[in-house]
């Protein structure tokens, strides 16, 4: 049955599905990627069709997560995991923000313009297809969940003004 396999490269992510607590688990990466060239990425598997996303458990067991659940996602080693978003961001403007999340609780980071020009407002950002954005906050990245974020507040723009 090995001949059967698949290779697949793992990733590790803390996962918060309220109201479940934060939880290790880990991602399943084909070595190359349907959208882009090289290895798929976290957010490549978030932004597939499918509604849920297979994980392994801390304790090795596999399981289906309904992708519509997990609040946000924190991406460990995250310039291996997500290298095409840091290939992408590279020299576009930043904004920080303030996402606020449906029970009140706030998280701030800093979003990149990764979009063509014209297209690189905040608004343009949250509105965009995929229903998670990458966020720095701390030194930490976080795929966020668009759709658990009730308000998003601009605190400054890449320029130093607070929006």
């Amino acid at each position: 049955m090995d001949a059967y396999r698949v290779p697949k490269g793992r990733a590790t992510v803390l996962i918060f599905v309220p109201p479940f607590p934060i939880s290790m688990r880990t991602v399943f990466l084909s070595e190359i990627a349907e959208n882009h060239h090289g290895p798929e990425t976290v957010s490549d598997l978030l932004e597939k069709p499918q509604a849920f996303l297979p994980v392994q458990e801390e304790d090795g067991e596999p399981v289906l997560l309904r992708k519509d659940s997990v609040r946000w996602l924190k991406v460990e080693n995250p310039r291996e995991a997500e290298w095409s978003f840091y290939e992408d961001s590279a020299g576009t403007p930043t904004r920080k923000i303030r996402c606020v999340f449906r029970d009140g609780e706030p998280l701030d980071g800093t979003i990149y313009s990764v979009a063509p020009e014209g297209e690189r407002r905040v608004s343009d950002l949250v509105n965009r297809r995929s229903g998670f954005l990458h966020v720095e906050s701390e030194g930490d990245l976080y795929l966020v969940n668009l759709r658990h974020v009730v308000t998003v507040r601009i605190l400054e723009e890449s320029n130093g003004h607070a929006g």
